[in-house]
């Protein structure tokens, strides 16, 4: 048997599974392995732990990420009940509906021979707690089997003396990979009752997002409920486990299987093209028209070449836009030329500007290695030089036309409760539709409108949830002006109507620290509504101090006036995997204190439409949150409070319409030089004559 298991596949993970209390582990229990730093696990199941009773609804749904490295969360949300029909308005609640927030950390000892170690706690706060613990478990593998084994202290459901322990005492498991397939079988007790289950990996999906499926079937033995009758059951649990960012060999590898060979340095070298600098200018300048971007011109500064574009179609990231330039200026720069300059625009003004060595970006694009492009690129928020020392080219190439004359961005809004004694889930489903057109420099209208597309019952007029239900008709129509004051400072500011019916002003100043990539934030909002009844305008505020401890890490705090007028401080932390951020941020507003997540990712297509006379796109940042009430103080309950602690929010947000969502400083655009490479090959490659 020994040999049997020595001769079978060492390797066990094929990924890590999500157990129904919302933890990577087995089928009931953690383990002392987390979701790697940057990954999203997604989760539905229908256990349900018998000793909270019988119902005939039994719904698990977990949402969790690796935020750090070694640390996981979990958001969890249950619903047991035995549906019943109600009044519009009342109650519906038969049993535990619970929203509570899981937290695991992986001990950093990595010693040969020594499992893997971790503490967490299951349920952490909230008014109504049915699931809370505290553990420390380990784990190891060997071959094919994995163990965990650990001890928890549970609190009892509701604080009764008598309620339902969930993980409490000593618990342990076992995974048992089964010969060469992708499928593990599954043996454990949580320390009231046991459990046996068969589990199946699926491949990496590439067309998911490079996700991976992760399948479970379960049943308990020896399990009783609540009066000590027998409730064994078998339940199942299906875990989508999904990497938000991708790793630089990954886009080194997704390049190197799109490109068209590119000709061999030697003949770029010699300028054995018969083409003029003029005529590569010309070339470069419609190429980079005909992939989509706006307000393109081309010129000379000695032995530079300079770079003007505008981007509105690879709204994910400035850097794809950013390697479509670069790329294909590399390429077209006859013999002579140094160096590209590339100067970003929005809304017609330099936002920022990137330098780097022709030589070394041509090699780059066929090798892959990015080491001499980071020592050779250079950056700004501003352009280096006086553009009228610029020798722009004649004709077309140093036009800058202007094409794209109405921008429509179409994004969803979305308000909801969640577990609340009246429902598991109200909603208001909205669709808004942004129509922005540049009028000077740094300046640009725009208009909202919102179409209600459906809601909940209990967000309908008159109902309970009413304030939440969106209103049809035009929302916001307002100027915005953008400007720089000098290379640090960056304004943006705006009147109009806004929010239906009221008139106001709002803006926003960004100060880029000289010492170091910190930044300091300045926000207000003063909105006076046409109702004589009190109050009649709307203030808010907020400043803050945000530390950049390194391009994917952010913690920013501050103090704010809220929109309900309370006073506090925030703190907030950001992680940004690729293009989708996730953050933590706890809130204090009078003798309110919430604590919750947002997920913020980009609803557009990575390469969306090009420009033209109306440019159709979708929003490159769609955030949506959720929080708690913390219980204590002068809170008893985790009370449903919509518009209670809202910090000052932008109808027109500076940084996402203009900055690359805050991600324009050197040491993020240095990071991103694999990402260059991909996107010239994905995107510009198959625009070039050969």
């Amino acid at each position: 048997m020994g040999l049997v298991m020595c001769q079978t596949v060492v390797v066990q993970a094929q990924g890590l599974g999500v157990a129904s209390l919302g933890a990577t582990g087995g089928l009931t229990i953690p383990s002392a392995y987390v979701l790697e730093s940057g990954d999203m696990a997604l989760n539905v199941g229908n256990y349900q732990a018998p000793k909270l009773g019988t119902f005939s609804r039994r719904q698990n749904y977990s949402l969790g990420f690796g935020l750090l490295p070694r640390v996981e969360v979990f958001g969890r949300f249950v619903e047991y009940q035995n549906p019943r029909t109600t009044l519009p308005g009342a109650t519906d609640v038969s049993g535990p509906r619970d929203i509570s927030a899981n937290v695991k950390w992986q001990l950093p000892l990595d010693m040969p021979g020594l499992p893997k170690l971790a503490v967490g706690a299951t349920d952490m706060s909230g008014g109504a707690v049915y699931f809370s613990s505290k553990y420390a478990v380990a784990s190891d593998e060997y071959g094919p089997l994995r163990w965990s084994l650990g001890y928890a202290r549970g609190k009892p459901a509701l604080g009764s003396v008598n309620g339902a322990r969930v993980l409490d005492g000593a618990f342990g498991g076992a995974e048992f990979k089964l010969g060469s397939t992708r499928a593990t079988v599954l043996a454990e007790t949580d320390g009231t009752q046991r459990h046996a289950g068969l589990r199946y990996y699926s491949e990496v999906l590439p067309w998911l997002g490079d996700g991976q499926v992760v399948g479970t079937l379960q049943r308990s033995f020896g399990a009783t409920d609540r009066v000590g009758r027998a409730a064994d059951a078998t339940s199942f649990n299906v875990s989508l486990v999904l990497p938000l960012g991708t790793k630089d060999a990954a886009r080194k590898a997704r390049a190197d299987a799109a490109q068209k060979p590119l000709p061999p340095l030697a003949r770029g070298q010699s300028g054995g093209m018969a083409a003029t600098a003029e005529d590569r200018m010309d070339t470069l300048a419609r190429t980079l028209r005909a992939s989509g971007l706006d307000r393109v011109r081309v010129g000379t500064l000695g032995n530079e070449w300079v770079v003007e574009y505008e981007n509105y179609r690879y709204l994910h990231n400035e850097a794809d836009a950013l390697g479509v330039v670069l790329g294909l200026a590399a390429e077209y720069a006859p013999a002579g030329i140094a160096r590209v300059n590339a100067l970003t625009l929005k809304a017609g003004q330099v936002v920022f500007e990137t330098s780097v060595e022709v030589a070394a970006f041509r090699s780059f694009l066929r090798d892959g290695d990015a080491g001499r492009v980071k020592d050779t690129m250079g950056f700004s928020r501003l352009a280096g030089y006086d553009a009228a020392a610029v020798q722009w080219a004649s004709g077309e190439a140093g036009a800058a036309q202007h094409r794209s004359l109405l921008r429509v961005e179409l994004k969803p809004l979305l308000n909801y409760t969640l577990g609340t004694e009246y429902g598991a889930f109200d909603y208001s489903l909205a669709a808004n539709v942004r129509g922005t057109a540049s009028l000077w420099r740094g300046a640009e209208v725009y208009t909202d409108v919102v179409q209600r597309l459906n809601n909940s019952d209990n967000m309908e007029p008159g109902r309970l949830f009413e304030s939440s239900l969106h209103r049809n008709g035009l929302k916001t129509l307002a100027l915005q002006q953008s400007f720089w004051f000098g290379p640090r400072l960056f304004i943006s500011a705006g009147v109009g109507k806004y929010n239906y019916s009221s008139h106001g002003a709002e803006g926003e100043s960004i100060l880029f620290l000289p010492w170091n990539e910190d930044t300091m934030h300045l926000k207000g909002s003063y909105q006076r509504h046409q109702s004589d009844a009190p109050p009649n305008h709307e203030e808010a505020y907020a400043a803050s101090y945000r530390w950049k401890f390194d391009p994917q890490t952010w913690v920013e705090g501050g103090y704010h006036q809220y929109t309900d007028r309370s006073t506090g401080p925030a703190l907030a932390l950001t992680r940004w995997f690729g293009d989708v951020a996730v953050q933590a941020f706890v809130r204090k507003g009078g003798h309110n204190t919430y604590v919750g997540m947002e997920l913020s990712l980009p609803l557009t297509p990575r390469e969306g439409m090009g420009a033209g006379p109306v440019q159709l796109t979708g929003t490159p940042r769609f955030a949506q949150s959720i929080r708690t009430l913390r219980i204590g103080g002068g809170n008893t309950a985790n009370w449903v409070q919509p518009n209670a602690v809202r910090p000052v929010a932008l109808n027109y947000q500076p940084e996402v319409e203009l900055l690359n969502s805050g991600r324009i400083t050197p040491e993020y655009m240095r990071a991103q030089v694999p990402r260059l490479r991909e996107s010239f090959y994905l995107h510009a490659r198959g625009l070039m004559a050969e």
